[in-house]
């Protein structure tokens, strides 16, 4: 009888220290990140975020100890309405009780400047989106977006590339953002860089990488292309596959997107002048990929370049007709037939 309460008291202490270790951390875990003042952070929660991806994203910023923890807390105290969309300013030295409470309240940044940057959009046109909007110097974001530090895990992928013109160029994630008036350029180029981390570097993205071996450098360039050359989504896996068949049999891509970045504006019709121009980007002289992308794609760009279409197409032209889409052909023969219909149809169409 004694060995048996000495059992028992044995497991009583065992489940009073795991209690007691259980609380303790729990406790500690609600605590602040920090407890000297930091710069605060600019947090989103997108429409349709459940919490638990709210509390991961809270988590990868450094603004919580525990996403399990922080998930407790809001399932025992929340009460009333959900968490609200929005764009939030949070300090590490914030508790997540305190979070909680005004992402319920929808306590979101006031004065928030909304700006939407568009897919295709290059370095330099975001730069200038976002001086007229009333965010930040062009200058400034140009300065930041070369010489500025940041933490994101693939920034690591990025760096050694060789002859690339802009380091985050096509990594800028085009989406729509709450910013503030006179906003610091490295902190709007960290909330769009973990917007790209966010949206495009998911588990079934990053599997699928994996099965083409493609590097990200590679995918997002390659979407960049298609993305300047689809108006119509269906047409992008197709235009993907156009860009590995060429590749494939060390074909020059000859993009015009390419030349125009190459030359640093934009032209109405691109001349055989422009694509004698000298530059690693442009595929007209330069075998292969360029060495980065030209712009920011989109995710159905993206998309078809993970799941291209498995075609034998090597040549497209526009169709000349209003509808953006564009005929596709196997051989050069078919492809001067089809530049002769892009010809009739813009006479067709004037």
């Amino acid at each position: 009888m004694r060995i048996l309460w000495m059992i028992l008291g044995a497991v009583i202490l065992c489940i009073l220290i795991v209690i007691f270790a259980v609380v303790g951390w729990y406790r500690h875990a609600l605590k602040p990140v920090a407890s000297t003042k930091q710069p605060s952070v600019h947090f989103t929660v997108q429409r349709g975020e459940s919490v638990s991806e709210v509390a991961a994203n809270l988590h990868d910023k450094g603004l919580i100890r525990s996403t399990a923890a922080f998930l407790y807390y809001y399932r025992g105290h929340h009460q009333g309405g959900g968490i609200q969309a929005g764009n939030y300013l949070f300090s590490p030295t914030m508790t997540p009780a305190l979070m909680i409470s005004q992402m319920v309240s929808g306590k979101v940044i006031p004065n928030a400047i909304t700006v939407t940057i568009p897919e295709g959009f290059n370095v330099k046109d975001i730069a200038n989106r976002l001086q007229s909007a009333g965010v930040c110097k062009a200058s400034a974001f140009m300065e930041a977006e070369q010489h500025g530090q940041f933490k994101q895990g693939f920034v690591a992928q990025l760096a050694g590339r060789a002859h690339v013109l802009y380091r985050f160029e096509g990594f800028l994630f085009p989406d729509t953002y709450d910013f503030q008036p006179h906003e610091k350029a490295q902190d709007v180029i960290n909330e769009m860089l973990d917007d790209f981390q966010r949206r495009v570097l998911t588990k079934s993205n990053l599997q699928a990488m994996k099965k083409q071996k493609i590097t990200l450098n590679q995918l997002i360039t390659k979407a960049s292309l298609v993305e300047n050359e689809a108006q119509v989504n269906k047409e992008r896996p197709l235009i993907a596959s156009v860009i590995n068949n060429r590749l494939s049999i060390h074909m020059e891509l000859q993009i015009d997107a390419t030349v125009e970045y190459a030359l640093g504006h934009h032209v109405d019709v691109v001349t055989d002048a422009d694509t004698k121009i000298k530059s690693v980007y442009n595929t007209y002289m330069v075998n292969g990929l360029p060495p980065g992308p030209i712009d920011s794609p989109g995710l159905k760009s993206i998309d078809a370049v993970l799941h291209p279409a498995h075609t034998k197409y090597l040549y497209y032209v526009a169709k000349g007709d209003g509808s953006g889409e564009h005929y596709f052909a196997k051989t050069y023969a078919q492809q001067l037939h089809d530049e002769s219909l892009y010809e009739e149809n813009l006479a067709k169409h004037k």
